[in-house]
């Protein structure tokens, strides 16, 4: 299943790369006019003909992107908290000093969450990019087994094909020797017969005294 939806977006690819090479081009301009409707249903094919494991992994990969906007929000509204407390007790003189101890530690925890955040989403990412080569290769080794044995059947066919061909044709020859030589049989069975018929007959008079 998975060489076949290989092999679908290859031929959608081609299809696409000659519907641009076809494509009218645009004076004084790089650009080349397609038609959209059709450009846009053999993307729609594409986007069908792609794996389930590959949807998946960039599934995956779509979490984790959200995932790591998550944490900046998270971030950004914990920097916005820390912030605004450092602000109100700011306005204390009498609390500046367990202000700044206060924000530098709110500064610090968010810091480092947001590095612990930051290195695990790339870790994730990392992962997912090795999983998702992984497959790759397994698919084109898949798909080269499966064209490797595809070819062996088909030589094997065509090697049998030749010998049953060859076969009927020293049987044919079997038949037309044995044919010639029954016939010839006959012939020189009936060549005495044919020479007792055209002997002449002798015919004997007798003559009266």
């Amino acid at each position: 299943m998975i060489c076949m939806s290989v092999n679908s977006i290859y031929k959608l690819l081609d299809k696409l790369e000659m519907m641009i090479l076809k494509g009218v081009p645009i004076p004084f301009s790089p650009f080349v006019l397609v038609n959209h409707e059709k450009l846009i249903d053999i993307l729609d094919k594409i986007r069908a003909s792609i794996p389930g494991e590959i949807q998946e992994a960039h599934g995956i990969l779509r979490k984790s992107e959200e995932i790591q906007e998550e944490s900046q929000k998270r971030a950004e509204m914990l920097l916005a908290r820390a912030k605004s407390e450092a602000e109100r007790i700011l306005s204390e003189s009498e609390l500046l000093k367990a202000v700044q101890s206060e924000a530098d530690k709110i500064r610090k925890e968010v810091i480092t969450e947001a590095e612990a955040i930051r290195g695990r989403a790339t870790e994730e990412a990392e992962e997912i990019k090795r999983n998702m080569i992984g497959e790759a290769i397994k698919i084109r080794e898949g798909a080269d087994a499966y064209a490797e044995n595809v070819l062996s059947t088909l030589d094997s066919s065509l090697t049998e094909m030749h010998t049953i061909v060859r076969n009927g044709q020293q049987h044919m020859a079997q038949v037309k020797e044995e044919s010639i030589a029954a016939m010839t049989s006959i012939k020189e069975s009936c060549q005495p017969m044919e020479a007792q018929k055209e002997q002449p007959k002798v015919l004997s008079y007798k003559i009266k005294k």
